[in-house]
């Protein structure tokens, strides 16, 4: 069952830094543009801020797994430290189970209804032959991959609880499932 949680984390992984790769370029390009534009002519392009806008919603959403995967994402546990490993187990597994999934289902749930509406009534979008559902769709489809980390987090913490072995999940990046440093960005 961790071979198989271990593949869905590389997926998930690398949709976030294939996002990532792709996307901060078109954004510190179209930001550099958009500063120098500013600063020595009144030639602002709308359209670029659009691909800045865009490229860091896209961002954000296809990130949300990969960020709970390497624990980056806000955590509020200035206790965390004080706590048994046990205890950090139980209280992730109840976090996701009334607090994650929760939240995920209803931003999926409402994200495909938005994208669905966006489809019916034929929303465009600024890029050319992209049509505004494909660019709302972006919500549910972040969500899931979070949803899906979440439940990968959920199953490894309840094999901790249950078996003893290794340590509450998620981890910071430094360590992969083996304790090996890893060297990724």
């Amino acid at each position: 069952m961790l071979t198989i949680l271990h593949r869905i984390e590389q997926v998930v992984v690398w949709i976030g830094l294939i996002a990532g790769w792709t996307l901060l370029l078109p954004m510190i390009v179209s930001r550099f543009y958009d500063i120098i534009a500013r600063q020595y002519t009144d030639a602002q392009s709308t359209v670029v801020q659009f691909i800045e806008w865009d490229a860091f919603f896209l961002l954000v959403c296809l990130i949300f797994g990969f960020g709970y995967f390497r624990d980056a994402h806000a955590r509020i546990d200035i206790l965390r430290e004080r706590f048994s490993a046990r205890a950090i187990a139980w209280i992730e597994v109840l976090g996701i189970v009334f607090l994650l999934v929760p939240f995920c289902i209803v931003c999926i749930v409402y994200g495909v209804e938005h994208a669905t509406i966006a489809y019916r009534f034929n929303e465009t979008w600024w890029v050319p032959y992209a049509d505004g559902w494909m660019r709302k769709s972006i919500i549910p489809l972040g969500f899931s991959l979070l949803l899906v980390s979440a439940m990968v987090i959920m199953l490894r913490n309840l094999a901790f609880l249950i078996t003893g072995d290794g340590q509450p999940e998620p981890r910071p990046p430094e360590e992969d499932r083996s304790g090996e440093v890893l060297n990724t960005p």
